[in-house]
């Protein structure tokens, strides 16, 4: 899986930016944004970029993995939610730094719901979708004034942002879509649920229940949202190769599911 881990910036180019500058500000190398965003012949001349084309960053040194959003003058926490196909309460609720949804300010960076993959020889679109399980509309959308990005050929190398499933409460960071898991695999992410009480449980593509529901506490509970985590015991063994990760809550009045989020997962 070339989901990639680290921090990654998405910097809209402004007026006097290049190549090298933006590799100064955000801690990067020329070569590296160079490959991460397809900055070469003979789709482009080499380093050559243009006001308002979207790169992707990739720090050097990053001791988490996160996608964060450089705000740009006339951006609202509406267009920026809608551009990622988040919810924009969601995305007010896991960053701390927007203290008020009506006021963000040029230059700041904020988290978005969203993650890195680089793409292999061979990748398109279709099979990037079929492995993680989200729309080639979405794809497309969030990556949309990308420099060189055609939806008919991906150049191996460059970084493409898949936005992560989620519902209006809550968002799956960990396992990535796609991503191989195993038993005791990290299950983490963000929620807004009552009394901080989160539910999951995997089932196969034969409807074979892998994980039993279980549940487990974030950090704070509705109407904040807060932050998850836990191992995936593996009651059952797989009996095929795929599944879905089903992260969600109940209702307290009748049980019902609430918030389904499903994350399409592998097994080893």
């Amino acid at each position: 899986m070339s989901v990639m881990f680290g921090t990654h910036i998405l910097h809209t180019v402004q007026p006097g930016d290049t190549v090298y500058s933006l590799s100064v500000q955000y801690e990067s190398t020329v070569d590296a944004i160079a490959l991460a965003n397809a900055l070469y012949p003979p789709f482009v001349d080499p380093y050559v970029i243009y006001p308002n084309q979207i790169l992707v960053i990739p720090k050097v040194i990053s001791n988490e993995t996160v996608t964060l959003y450089v705000i740009q003058p006339g951006d609202t926490v509406g267009l920026i939610s809608q551009r990622f196909s988040a919810y924009p309460e969601l995305l007010a609720g896991i960053n701390k730094t927007i203290h008020n949804p009506n006021f963000i300010f040029p230059n700041q960076q904020i988290q978005i719901p969203a993650v890195i993959y680089e793409v292999d020889t061979g990748d398109s679109l279709a099979s990037i979708s079929a492995r993680t399980g989200i729309d080639i509309s979405t794809i497309i959308q969030a990556n949309d004034q990308r420099p060189t990005l055609s939806p008919d050929v991906l150049l191996a190398g460059m970084r493409l942002i898949i936005p992560l499933p989620m519902s209006e409460n809550i968002v799956v960071t960990q396992p990535f879509p796609g991503f191989v898991i195993r038993d005791n695999q990290v299950i983490a992410g963000y929620a807004r649920a009552f009394e901080a009480n989160v539910l999951y449980r995997v089932v196969d593509d034969n409807g074979v229940v892998v994980t039993n529901e279980t549940f487990t506490t974030a950090e704070s509970g509705a109407p904040s949202y807060g932050r998850f985590r836990d191992s995936i015991p593996f009651d059952t063994p797989p009996t095929t190769n795929a599944g879905v990760l089903q992260v969600y809550t109940r209702s307290a009045k009748d049980g019902s599911v609430q918030d389904l989020v499903e994350t399409r997962v592998l097994f080893g």
